[in-house]
């Protein structure tokens, strides 16, 4: 089996990449789909990019080639239901040697 194959990303997330703007605040790209996620709703206390302390209601672990910046919006669960739109309040990398994937892991607000 491979490592690109559904049995280890079986669902799809929507992204809206947080853009820098300068002095007028965070910006949102287009939205674009995600078809390799796998979507956790946990509850996790983390410490966040601005050294708080905040509870993450869902994890999506990603392709580490996603890219996805904190600030950014991801939809989960689309068209299910509890479908929902949540802020990335951290992003943990987690690079490895091939054949294993390197990945991110979105934790959501």
């Amino acid at each position: 089996m491979s490592w690109d194959s559904a049995f280890w990303w079986p669902h799809t997330v929507i992204v809206e990449d947080a853009l820098p703007s300068g002095g007028s605040g965070t910006r949102l790209g287009p939205a674009r789909e995600l078809k390799k996620a796998e979507i956790k709703d946990q509850q996790k206390l983390i410490v966040a990019a601005d050294a708080t302390e905040q509870v993450s209601n869902t994890q999506v672990t990603v392709p580490l080639a996603a890219a996805v910046p904190i600030g950014s919006f991801v939809t989960v669960w689309k068209s299910k239901p509890g479908q929902r739109r949540a802020r990335v309040i951290a992003v943990e990398r987690d690079e490895n040697a091939p054949p294993l994937p390197s990945h991110l892991i979105l934790f959501l607000q």
